[in-house]
């Protein structure tokens, strides 16, 4: 009896771990790691594109029937995929979470089979991790933020969309004589205006004291005033894609609202476009409010 039992379970248990070997398969097989000489691994991964972030640099990937998001896209390759939504994409990747990646730069990109080209580069953080940038182009920056770290050389102020951006500090730097110790504190509203450094960096040129009619103007409190250079024409979409420095940016323009003071219309902004940009921020949705030729 145990042994015709025991027949009986026998292959139920082989095909039960048949099932388990072929659902493992299907799970990775639209993704593929590897281990570099260093100890990084890092996966290729294919998938139909469901959707291009491009204020997030990020876009969703359908792989094996579940949901992934690539961070780190630079610019050009968000311009791209945005005319390839549906169709299979493959890109190398390092995992960051359980269905996150960040995209690893300089490596090559294909839809549906076809290689794409991007132009990003690679900067190192203080904490040494590699990040995506676009490439630097020239430009400037005025807002209204609080402070949130200072010292002799440089200064880290928080943007109206939650954004914390740094800027170098130097005898050149104008500081409003409103300060009561001849610079802003930790906490303390600011007017900040920066330049970019060739490497992509920015130095400030003025750290300006807020009076009470300015603390209580909640549109200049969240409205950045950008200059810098588009990464691509502005297609039928009305998207402004433009980088300040190594910083890029993107912002659907909207015919009834964004005021244009010097183009025919939104297409007419072609790329490499040098341009001023007034955005107003509600929360970290940015819409553009005016935008206007930059070539004095």
């Amino acid at each position: 009896m145990k042994k015709s039992l025991l027949n009986h379970v026998r292959p139920l248990v082989v095909c039960i771990a048949g099932l388990c070997i072929m659902v493992f398969f299907a799970a990775c097989s639209g993704v593929a790691t590897t281990t570099n000489s260093n100890g990084t691994t890092t996966s290729t991964i294919t998938g139909k594109l469901v959707s291009v972030n491009p204020a997030g640099q990020s876009a969703t990937f359908l792989v094996n029937n579940q949901s992934v998001t690539v961070n780190q896209l630079p610019s050009d390759l968000i311009t791209q995929l945005q005319s390839h939504q549906g169709q299979d994409v493959t890109l190398q990747v390092t995992q960051t979470g359980q269905n996150t990646y960040n995209f690893n730069v300089n490596t090559s990109v294909t839809v549906n089979g076809t290689p794409v080209t991007t132009t990003s580069t690679t900067t190192t953080t203080t904490s040494g991790q590699p990040t995506t940038t676009a490439a630097v182009q020239p430009g400037k920056l005025d807002f209204y933020g609080k402070v949130q770290s200072i010292n002799a050389t440089s200064i880290v102020v928080a943007m109206p969309n939650g954004d914390a951006i740094t800027m170098a500090i130097n005898a050149q730097t104008d500081r409003d004589n409103d300060f009561a110790n001849g610079q802003p504190t930790v906490g303390q509203e600011i007017e900040l205006k920066g330049i970019t450094n060739q490497d992509g960096s920015f130095t400030a040129t003025k750290l300006g004291f807020l009076k009470q009619d300015d603390l209580n103007d909640t549109v200049k409190l969240n409205t950045v005033d950008f200059q810098g250079v588009t990464s691509s024409a502005v297609g039928s979409d009305n998207v402004l894609h433009f980088t300040v420095g190594n910083k890029p940016y993107s912002f659907t323009l909207n015919t009834a609202t964004t005021e244009n003071k010097d183009f025919p219309n939104f297409q007419a902004i072609q790329n490499n476009q040098p341009i001023k940009v007034t955005v107003q921020f509600n929360g970290s949705n940015g819409t553009v409010t005016k935008v206007e030729n930059a070539v004095d």
